[in-house]
């Protein structure tokens, strides 16, 4: 497994550095979508539309007041991610 380094960083963070699948229910036809803790909408493989987490499902990006140094974070290991390919 590709490990990468880990910044000193909030716990919440992790979801987004390591990121895990879980599934949702597709509100247009019913089928179960897998979306990733990093991903904020899924395409259904079973109808084809994009399905959206619920807005109950906020992260700490939502309301953290460090958020934004966090998304600076996460950009500049997207960036390296990138190079990198």
């Amino acid at each position: 497994m590709f490990r990468r380094r880990t910044p000193q960083t909030c716990p919440g963070l992790e979801k987004f550095l390591r990121p895990t699948p879980s599934f949702i229910k597709c509100p247009f036809c019913g089928a179960e979508v897998e979306i990733w803790s990093d991903e904020d909408s899924a395409i259904c493989d079973n109808c084809g539309r994009r399905v959206r987490r619920d807005q109950e499902e906020v992260s700490c990006l939502d309301y953290c007041p460090y958020a934004e140094k966090c998304r600076e974070i996460l950009a500049s290991l997207k960036r390296e991610e990138d190079q990198g390919e």
